[in-house]
């Protein structure tokens, strides 16, 4: 086990806000409350500038460091204060035995999920609705920024994602875009 792994293991169990890093992947803290982990992903509820903004899955092998001070002792505390703390899904059961296996359980509960590959010789972020989970990658019908479907799916490596978030701003902000267009075309 690493000593990440256990380190992420024990910030589930004592429900601790943590920020993770993944230097050469990111140069950016993600700060979040761990919900699950296994020897190939941690999936944490992230939490940004004290709003919870989605659920974050990262690989386990990309963090280099796992961090706990007062500071995130004290901004949990607040969270709680603020009721936000009760919305953290702590008591759910999230199967992160592999990016197969979370990516098909968050499908059936969000419409929107972002993947990102951020490791190789080209970053990509796809944001859309993942249409198969089964083999070695994933299908996902992705927009763009502008909010144009592209022409056919993108056929994704498990491999290669580093990252996927669901239940984000950003995921339901557009969610909620192309809900008022279906209604508009009815």
């Amino acid at each position: 086990m690493t000593p990440q792994k256990q380190q992420l293991e024990q910030h589930l169990e004592d429900r601790d806000l943590v920020s993770i890093y993944r230097t050469g992947i990111d140069d950016s803290q993600i700060q979040g409350f761990v919900l699950a982990v296994s020897s190939e992903l941690v999936l944490i509820q992230y939490v940004y500038d004290f709003r919870l903004d989605g659920l974050m899955a990262l690989r386990t092998e990309d963090i280099t460091q796992v961090e706990l001070t007062a500071t995130h002792s004290l901004q949990k505390k607040l969270i709680f204060e603020e009721g936000l703390g009760q919305q953290v899904p702590f008591g759910f059961e999230f199967d992160v035995r592999s990016w197969r296996t979370l990516i098909a359980q968050l499908t059936l509960r969000h419409a929107l999920m972002i993947v990102e590959c951020e490791a190789g010789e080209i970053n990509e972020f796809l944001i859309g609705r993942v249409v198969q989970t089964k083999g070695d990658s994933l299908q996902i019908e992705h927009f763009t920024g502008a909010g144009n479907w592209a022409g056919s799916p993108s056929l994704v490596s498990y491999r290669d994602i580093t990252c996927c978030q669901v239940g984000n701003n950003y995921a339901n902000v557009y969610q909620r875009h192309f809900e008022r267009l279906a209604s508009a075309l009815h």
